[in-house]
């Protein structure tokens, strides 16, 4: 039986905790709706550790006291900062300036790819994305950036 823990403070990063075996490749998921999260989580299980913040300060507080292969990264993040923003601050961080940044948005009109790699990313997946979609990306990101 698995053992789950989220904590829910908006101010405290949520982080999924498990009593199964963890796969050793670790995600930063920065994403503000519930369901995607669910839905990503669910996509990468048993193959990635997946940590979920939820705005740019549980972000930058996992990036702290972390280190990941990856990271998510959902562009309209509803109040506070956007996805680019964060994802220019996290690129000033010494060890994550080099980080695979995805970024993961609804946002898949003319241009909008283009942009996003321009601002920062190295990746983009259009939303809604099939478990394949996510799973062959991170799989790009592998060959792309080993480890």
């Amino acid at each position: 039986m698995e053992n789950k823990s989220q904590t829910v403070n908006n101010n405290i990063p949520n982080k999924e905790v498990s009593d199964q075996k963890t796969p050793c490749k670790k995600i930063l998921l920065v994403e503000d709706d519930l369901i995607t999260q669910d839905v990503i989580k669910f996509f990468l299980k048993g193959l990635y550790n997946v940590d979920i913040a939820h705005n740019a300060e549980s972000a930058m507080e996992f990036i702290r006291s972390n280190k990941y292969i990856a990271i998510l990264m959902d562009i309209n993040l509803g109040k506070g900062k956007s996805g680019i923003e964060i994802t220019k601050d996290i690129r000033k961080i010494e060890g994550y300036e080099n980080i695979p940044i995805i970024a993961e948005t609804a946002f898949a009109m003319r241009g909008d790819k283009e942009e996003f790699l321009a601002a920062g990313c190295d990746y983009y997946i259009a939303k809604p994305f099939s478990k394949e979609d996510i799973r062959n990306i991170l799989l790009a990101v592998d060959v792309d950036h080993p480890h």
